[in-house]
């Protein structure tokens, strides 16, 4: 008996440490996305008592030097941009996003499925910048052989982004469309609907009705696309027209940071422009969880499918949708690195891995070793930073957190940052780092500004893992008498480990593909090989933006590109590969 009760005592007192642990990093984790927020928001203020709130969100005029006739911040045509950027991609997306959905959801089995979403999230792993190099060379010169002056404009930043938010808005939606084909499908089978009909008369019209919020997510995240639009969208001050030249909010804080005088209005204008940015994404976010609200509230009475008259051709229909879609996702896919490979591969040899960079233009000899593991340098520092904060918050939001006030609270925080541009993220770690706390570019401060970027990234994805876990499993366990952490610790994490990694590789390919955050941060030109992270460093996103910068268009650049994408797909399928032996193991013990 006393032996009993020194073990319970043991058990209580680490569950105790557990819990506060993870409360305390959680805390942690929280204040550090509301700091960028908080920080954003009180460096940007001064704007408006310097130039105005009217004048500056409502002025076109951008002249941050004064030429004699007065410096000028008005952001309208900025926010026009970005808005209307989003727009059109979200609308080029919208039809092949549903149609690639329905075929997942509805034509694809379980095993097929898991092989093309893994083959899907290599399309969310590209680096932004090879988008924005491939959308250069392949869609903007096709505009200039259609007659375009430049090749870039509005248009051709609308296609290349609505490539890159296909995989946010495919994955959303297949969820949603997977959801009601369990509910509904199999009820109208047993009525005697074919397959295909009862897709296009039921599933269809009700996902239709579910898809709001991932139409908006998937516009947060387009809202803060930085380096891809940039390449392509032209960096005009002019209002956007859907063939002319444009410029959004991040392309202006990435052009114009390094140049502005620290405590400057210019300074300033910066700031708050990108506290605008993270408004509408605020807004958006604030609209995505009504939205998900009241589509709660409408299918906890009861969902109708819609009054569709087209029969059997509207089955055929369905049918045709679901195939094109998941075929047009495919080839873009395919299409991507076949042309990368293919321009780039008479470069790709041990010496271009292996040496530094030179030549009188970066990147025209030489090699991209000081690049490689620059970005190694820079992804481990986020992942130090940013996995045991994300992994504390999942676990304390699904398990922990008994308060019904709180959880929405921190739920609400993660989501505004999951939606926030990696250039706010860069913004509050240049302020606080780089400048405030006299760093200078170096990896620690590139690192802390990837950190903010990939916390909610990693979190969302844990606490979805989390939340699939059987319950029943859970509910055993605690009728057995064991206590909530000693579940998480010894069941719950091993049962969902290979998502976790999952989760966490793919947090770290976020951050090896992120270049806007990391300009004026820790990415120096030519830098050599880091020792410490209070050195600058290169990274291979940043290293290919500053060849493109300079105007080279060379094969070394797509052996670059090349390299980023090979490093994507290797670390994708070894983590779908691990996932899936993990739980096979699990179910056979």
């Amino acid at each position: 008996m006393p032996m009993t009760k020194t073990v319970r005592a043991r058990r209580r007192c680490a569950d105790l440490v557990q819990n506060s642990l993870v409360a305390t990093l959680a805390l942690a984790g929280v204040a550090a996305l509301a700091a960028v927020l908080v920080a954003v928001a009180v460096q940007g203020w001064p704007i408006v008592s310097e130039v105005g709130l009217s004048a500056f969100l409502l002025g076109n005029s951008w002249m941050p030097v004064d030429f004699g006739t007065g410096a000028s911040f008005g952001i309208a045509n900025f926010i026009a941009g970005s808005v209307a950027v989003s727009v059109l991609a979200l609308a080029l997306a919208l039809l092949v996003a549903i149609g690639c959905a329905l075929f997942l959801s509805c034509a694809a089995g379980p095993a097929l499925r898991a092989a093309l979403c893994s083959a899907i999230d290599l399309l969310a792993g590209i680096p932004s910048v090879v988008y924005g190099f491939v959308g250069l060379e392949v869609v903007s010169k096709a505009f200039i052989e259609a007659g375009h002056p430049s090749g870039n404009c509005v248009l051709a930043a609308g296609i290349v982004l609505a490539v890159m938010v296909l995989p946010f808005m495919v994955s959303s939606m297949t969820e949603s469309m997977l959801a009601v084909r369990q509910r509904y499908l199999a009820a109208s089978l047993n009525l005697g609907v074919g397959k295909w009909y009862g897709v296009y008369a039921v599933v269809l019209p009700v996902s239709l009705r579910l898809l709001w919020p991932s139409v908006m997510m998937a516009f947060a995240r387009a809202m803060g696309e930085t380096m891809a639009v940039m390449m392509v969208v032209g960096n005009a001050n002019l209002f956007p027209e859907l063939l002319g030249k444009g410029e959004t909010i991040a392309s202006l804080i990435a052009l114009e940071m390094g140049t502005a005088a620290a405590g400057s209005t210019h300074m300033h204008a910066l700031f708050a422009a990108g506290f605008v940015l993270l408004a509408i994404v605020l807004a958006v976010d604030a609209v995505t969880a009504w939205a998900q609200h009241r589509l709660a509230r409408r299918a906890s009475r009861g969902v109708r499918g819609g009054r569709w008259v087209l029969g059997r051709a509207g089955a055929c229909l369905a049918r045709v949708w679901a195939w094109a879609g998941m075929a047009v996702v495919a080839g873009c896919i395919v299409f991507l690195f076949a042309y990368v490979f293919s321009q780039g591969a008479g470069c790709i040899s041990w010496e271009f891995i292996t040496q530094s960079p030179s030549g009188a233009i970066l990147g025209t000899e030489g090699g991209i070793f000081p690049a490689i593991v620059g970005s190694a340098w820079f992804t481990a520092t986020a992942l130090v930073i940013a996995v045991p904060l994300a992994l504390a918050l999942a676990v304390y939001r699904v398990f922990l957190c008994r308060k019904p006030a709180v959880g929405p609270a921190v739920g609400r925080v993660i989501s505004v940052a999951a939606g926030a541009p990696s250039i706010v993220m860069g913004l509050f770690a240049y302020a606080v780092l780089v400048r405030d706390a006299g760093l200078g570019r170096c990896v620690l401060a590139g690192g802390v500004a990837l950190a903010l970027m990939v916390i909610p990234f990693i979190e969302v994805r844990v606490e979805k893992a989390l939340r699939e876990v059987p319950a029943e499993l859970v509910t055993s366990a605690y009728a057995l008498g064991c206590t909530r952490s000693y579940v998480v610790r010894t069941l719950v994490l091993p049962y969902c480990r290979g998502e976790v990694l999952g989760a966490v590789v793919l947090g770290a390919l976020y951050a090896l593909g992120a270049a806007a955050p990391l300009i004026f941060t820790g990415g120096v030109a030519f830098a050599p090989v880091p020792t410490g992270i209070d050195q600058p460093a290169m990274s291979l996103p940043l290293h290919l933006y500053l060849m493109l910068a300079q105007g080279t268009t060379i094969p070394q650049v797509y052996a670059t590109a090349f390299v980023l994408m090979a490093l994507v797909l290797a670390c994708n399928l070894a983590v779908s590969a691990y996932a899936q032996i993990r739980r096979r193991r699990w179910m056979k013990s």
